[in-house]
C-alpha cells in the first residue's frame, strides 16, 4: 500500500504531479460515453474534468492508469 496516496486527494487539475503514482479522487460522473468496444467517463470536481477509459470487456470500473 505504500504507492498508494490513499490519504490525500488531490484536484483534478492537480494529476498531472502524480503520474507514477496510485491517487484516489473524488468528484461526480459528467457525462458516459459508450463506443462500440470502449466506454469514456468524464469524472469532474470543482477544479476540472478528467475522461476516464473503460474498455468494456471488463468488470466495473476500480482503477484507472493516468499518464
Amino acid at each position: 500500500m505504500s504507492d498508494i496516496l490513499s490519504l490525500s486527494h488531490p484536484a483534478i487539475t492537480d494529476l498531472s504531479h502524480y503520474i507514477g503514482h496510485r491517487v484516489t479522487i473524488h468528484g461526480f460522473v459528467d457525462a458516459i460515453r459508450d463506443q462500440k468496444r470502449m466506454r469514456f467517463i468524464v469524472l469532474r470536481d470543482k477544479t476540472g474534468k478528467v475522461q476516464l477509459a473503460q474498455s468494456k470487456e471488463g468488470s466495473a470500473l476500480t482503477e484507472v492508469e493516468f499518464g
